[in-house]
């Protein structure tokens, strides 16, 4: 069975979607790391960097949760990851979108607001939180402009880039952001949020984000 070594964050949960949505079978096993079990010789082994998610799957180890999805795609067999060279290219392409840029300022805005005052962590970096409004600004834009031709992220259909990009952009809710803005963005939030995946995901997080 293939196992999933993660904790509740967005990167771990994107992982988490696919598989789901993808019917695989998973065993999922925390990983605490604020009491940093991800910096342990037997972590280490799985995934040098010390990060989650990793997966194990027939004796091998894999981590960096884009390479993680896409593997769990081609393993399926799904039209979640087309095997039309351009078609997938194009999921890539805004995957990586939202791993390098607007993924990851609002995982910075998550992580600065929320998950530090939850877990009692002093100290906003309030320099770094400035800088990432101000990218997700643009790049709400962008997304926005982009949603307003079609109804999914890459495609004209579903693609594992929806639902790696809802878990990111559920942060906003948490992150008390508006999508006055951005109705494009919210039809699509709202359509996705009704896939099972999501809500079988949540369950094992007591519908926390």
């Amino acid at each position: 069975m293939l196992k999933i070594y993660g904790y509740n964050t967005q990167n771990n949960k994107k992982v988490l979607y696919v598989a789901q949505e993808l019917n695989i079978p998973y065993k999922f096993i925390t990983v605490d790391l604020l009491q940093r079990e991800n910096r342990t010789d037997d972590f280490l082994k799985m995934n040098p960097t010390g990060k989650v998610p990793v997966i194990e799957h027939n004796e091998n180890f894999l981590f960096e949760s884009n390479a993680i999805c896409r593997y769990l795609a081609d393993i399926s067999d799904t039209p979640l990851l087309p095997r039309d060279n351009f078609k997938k290219a194009q999921v890539d392409q805004w995957m990586e979108f939202f791993t390098n840029h607007l993924g990851k300022s609002l995982n910075t805005l998550y992580f600065e607001k929320v998950f530090k005052r939850d877990h009692n962590i002093s100290g906003i970096n309030q320099p770094a939180c400035l800088e990432a409004e101000k990218f997700c600004a643009i790049q709400l834009k962008i997304l926005e402009k982009e949603l307003s031709k079609r109804d999914f992220i890459a495609l004209d259909e579903l693609s594992i880039a929806d639902l790696c990009a809802y878990a990111y952009i559920e942060q906003m809710d948490l992150l008390e952001m508006s999508y006055d803005s951005f109705p494009n963005i919210l039809k699509w939030k709202k359509k996705i949020s009704t896939r099972d995946c999501i809500a079988e995901v949540k369950k094992q997080f007591n519908n926390k984000i």
